[in-house]
């Protein structure tokens, strides 16, 4: 687990940076522009959701067959060359399906949403230079290294679009230039990509075909089928609300759930490091058939991520009142408090649960993955269809939560039932209790008039009493060590 604890730190390190960000964009520039926000998201939105059938599955195949083609001496026999032909491929197939189909697209959004339609073209380059950027950055994670790509993919991102808003809001740029100015930020971040390979040494373009058969390309097409079956019912299952809202609702609406699901959303950054860490570990790890390194992944990736999961909802929601009462705009935002509890809890089950879905991807079963994701996206589907009519962005946020939740249920019943691993132990309940102890302490505290002392007071005491809490009773011993070798280290330096 060290490797993994080296890497999922470095990662959330740097995007905790991004999160800082973004908490600001939400408290001073987002509530000032909420259609344009709005709009921006949909079209971000909407190229994770056509991913999938854009890249043939390319995302599930990267790094599954990198062990098969691993060998730096013959230039990993080309696989960044092979990724890069397959994803062109996949994506001039699916833009000629989209210019046939162009003309049905765009009465669907005239009558939809008439504020998104004119701009609909914007989606065709957003998408291919995302593709682009997830190729580049698939193979680099294959060699362990995600702190340089999460900078420039996921950091960058939470820069660019402020200041593209910030110089909107002040009238220097119109609505269009700002929207076309999100595949161009796209652009540049392929370049810098593609030199971060460079400059890796693992920049191999020429395709070794003599090392490709027929079976290892039956096996790789197989694989990708499943991955874009499984990838279409995984952004259902994810983000399905993110489609929904400006699509049914309006785009003002989406901003507003958009802001509500970054708040929920900042629960996810452990386990996003985490499984960018450890699924090339999983794959290896199955590759050589150790199930007991899975094991192991899996169980102490869980602990960490649940109490990881408790500290950070608990650290915003003892303080949800006054953040509404000093962010911008924050009468209009309040709608959300409810949105944010409820995929706030769904993130937290989803963290306790870790890589519940990424360990059965990856082994003999993979097929499993896929077919409990398209159940879990016909659960979220029926789910949308009853309850956004009469219950709007709520009805949204719980079908959204119901089809996570039976995803990872679907999850923990195949993996007990073939391979016999699950992730839970008494430490939950310990973990659970604690954060329990940590909010009801600050519940009672007196607290200021001031609502920027409020927050800090009542924040920074829930997250202080719950670390204290965790240290003492050994929750996690990786946690404890860490945090007594940094200590041990300041006290021989000062």
């Amino acid at each position: 687990m060290g490797l993994v604890q080296r890497q999922g730190i470095k990662y959330s390190i740097i995007n905790w940076f991004g999160i800082l960000i973004g908490a600001l964009s939400i408290v001073f520039v987002y509530p000032l522009a909420l259609e344009e926000y709005g709009a921006i998201r949909f079209f971000l939105d909407t190229t994770l959701f056509l991913f999938p059938v854009l890249s043939f599955g390319i995302g599930s195949v990267a790094i599954r067959f990198f062990p098969v083609f691993e060998e730096k001496s013959n230039g990993h026999h080309g696989y960044l060359g092979l990724l890069l032909l397959w994803g062109g491929i996949s994506y001039i197939i699916f833009g000629l399906i989209a210019l046939c189909l162009w003309g049905h697209i765009s009465d669907f959004y005239a009558k939809k949403n008439p504020e998104i339609s004119n701009y609909i073209w914007i989606i065709f380059p957003t998408s291919f230079f995302y593709l682009l950027n997830f190729i580049l950055n698939q193979y680099v994670v294959n060699f362990g290294r995600i702190v340089i790509p999460s900078l420039l993919i996921d950091v960058s991102q939470k820069i660019v679009i402020p200041i593209l808003l910030v110089v909107y809001i002040h009238g220097y740029i119109s609505l269009e230039f700002m929207l076309c100015a999100i595949p161009g930020y796209l652009f540049l971040v392929s370049v810098l990509l593609y030199l971060y390979i460079q400059s890796l040494g693992e920049n191999f373009l020429r395709i070794d075909f003599s090392f490709i058969d027929i079976k290892m390309v039956k096996n790789m097409l197989y694989y990708a089928v499943y991955g874009v079956i499984g990838g279409l019912g995984f952004f259902i299952v994810t983000k399905l609300d993110t489609w929904t809202v400006p699509t049914y609702i309006g785009l003002k609406s989406n901003g507003v759930y958009s802001i509500s699901a970054f708040i929920a959303g900042i629960m996810e950054v452990p386990l996003r490091g985490i499984v960018i860490a450890t699924t090339p570990l999983i794959s290896k790890s199955w590759y050589n058939e150790n199930i007991e390194q899975i094991k192991e992944l899996y169980q102490k990736a869980s602990i960490n991520l649940f109490m990881a999961g408790l500290l950070l909802f608990g650290t915003f929601w003892v303080s949800v009142e006054p953040f509404f009462r000093v962010v911008a705009n924050g009468e209009v935002l309040e709608s959300g408090k409810i949105l944010i509890l409820i995929l706030g809890v769904g993130k937290l089950f989803d963290m306790s649960a870790g890589l519940n879905n990424h360990i059965l991807s990856y082994s003999n079963r993979f097929y499993l993955s896929y077919a409990q994701i398209i159940l879990s996206a016909l659960l979220g589907i029926t789910v949308s269809v009853l309850l956004l009519p009469g219950y709007g962005m709520v009805g949204a946020a719980l079908a959204t939560v119901a089809s996570t939740i039976f995803l990872n249920l679907l999850s923990l019943y195949f993996n007990w039932k073939y391979f016999r691993i699950q992730p839970f132990t008494m430490k939950f309940v310990k973990a659970f209790l604690i954060g329990l102890a940590a909010y009801s302490l600050v519940s009672f505290m007196p607290v200021p008039a001031n609502n920027w002392w409020t927050i800090v007071i009542k924040s920074g005491t829930f997250a202080t009493f719950f670390l204290l809490l965790v240290l003492r009773f050994r929750i996690s011993p990786e946690l404890n060590q860490a945090v007594f070798s940094f200590l041990e280290k300041a006290r021989k330096k000062f």
